[in-house]
């Protein structure tokens, strides 16, 4: 048997009676009728209405009964009466935000573009204005809320009641519910269209950068503002040209020759067709740098990296007879200089092939031949000297003695 008195930890218990699930009017009855500090009173005559009418009163009627109006307050969802707050047209629902995916070029990363695509999205009813319900036509209080928007739950736990409000399903919060749908929206107060959407890159955008255009997401139910258009960025890549921030790196090769000497060549950049200054005495991997030639800053475009060449010195596996004997030369040249001696490496001969084996004799012959009209000059030559000489010292002899 429940003893009722003013003390307010068993109010919270009679409290608990009243909202089980199990309670029964008879049974609240048979306990306030013994329990003599409330009978006669003014809590006794609404307890006792209360126990009769429980399933249309407010479950807060009962907190202000025991407590006082002022408790409304401290409990949320409750507004000056004592009851459910309300917002209907002030609970409004955002719409959903959208993902868009483009592909950008490398030049379109960098300097920015204008792209345009074709986006379906959901946009507010013209016919209903977004409200779903039929011109004309009237909504009707919900008769799962009352039109409070809010519904009570209440639970009995091990740790004592557990009471959660929350929005009406029914309703949605609003109070109210359509009568009649608008025919061309079915209700839902949104229809998708297809729209032709132009978004402006900004230069220097990267893979992965997102671009979020305001407004172009779902439209809300029930006129609810819409959600945002988030596009999401890829860049393809070339491989003439690698990207690290807003640096930009390439490799450029040349001859040993071109290294030792220097040379003027010819580079890809995204600004077109550069040259490119190689020093004399360029090592292999050294980096050659193009100043402001890279990627713009993406909050300050005005500010652009650098585009870094790195040298490759191509060395041949074969070179011919004379450019060897050069190089022998330039060799002598450098061990003179050079107090460290060196030791060279004699070429490899060369394996011959049976075609070549073949045509062997042929070449000896040629060489042969090429030899023997060699020493035929050289003798020519040797006459041509001598008879010279002689003519030359009969002429001075001839002078002298006449």
């Amino acid at each position: 048997m429940l003893i009722f008195c003013d003390n307010t930890t068993e109010k919270v218990a009679l409290l608990g009676v009243l909202l089980s699930d199990d309670y029964s009017s008879s049974a609240f009855v048979s306990h306030a009728m013994v329990s003599t500090p409330l009978r006669g009173s003014d809590e006794f005559h609404v307890l006792l209405a209360l126990a009769f009418d429980l399933g249309t009163t407010n479950p807060f009627d009962l907190f202000e009964t025991f407590f006082g109006a002022s408790m409304n307050s401290n409990f949320p969802g409750m507004n000056q009466t004592g009851g459910f707050r309300t917002s209907r047209r002030g609970n409004v629902i955002k719409g959903e935000d959208i993902r868009y995916d483009i592909t950008l070029e490398f030049a379109e990363a960098v300097f920015g573009a204008e792209k345009v695509f074709e986006l379906s999205h959901l946009e507010n009813c013209e016919l209903c204005a977004g409200t779903g319900a039929k011109s004309g036509s009237k909504k009707r209080i919900c008769s799962t809320c009352g039109g409070r928007g809010q519904v009570m739950r209440t639970e009995q736990t091990p740790f004592g009641l557990f009471s959660q409000v929350s929005l009406c399903p029914n309703c949605s919060g609003e109070g109210e519910v359509i009568s009649e749908y608008c025919r061309k929206c079915s209700g839902e107060g949104r229809v998708r269209r297809k729209k032709d959407l132009k978004v402006k890159v900004p230069p220097g955008v990267n893979k992965g950068s997102i671009l979020r255009v305001t407004g172009e997401g779902d439209a809300g139910p029930r006129g609810g503002s819409p959600g945002d258009l988030y596009v999401y960025l890829e860049v393809e890549e070339i491989p003439e040209i690698q990207r690290d921030g807003i640096n930009l790196s390439s490799t450029v090769s040349i001859s040993y020759i071109d290294a030792i000497l220097g040379i003027v060549v010819k580079v890809t950049t995204v600004d077109g067709i550069t040259e490119l200054e190689i020093p004399p005495g360029t090592q292999p991997g050294d980096v050659i740098v193009l100043a402001k030639k890279g990627v713009p800053k993406l909050d300050r475009p005005s500010i652009r990296g650098d585009h870094l060449f790195t040298v490759k010195v191509d060395i041949p596996n074969r070179i011919s007879t004379r450019e060897r004997e050069l190089l022998e030369e330039l060799t002598l040249l450098s061990d003179n200089t050079s107090s460290h001696s060196r030791t060279r490496l004699k070429p490899k001969p060369v394996v011959k092939t049976t075609e070549a084996k073949a045509a062997e004799p042929q070449i000896s012959v040629e060489i042969e031949k090429s030899e023997e009209s060699s020493d035929q000059n050289d003798v020519w030559q040797k006459l041509k000297d001598f008879a010279g000489s002689v003519a030359s010292g009969a002429f001075k002899w001839l002078k002298d003695n006449f």
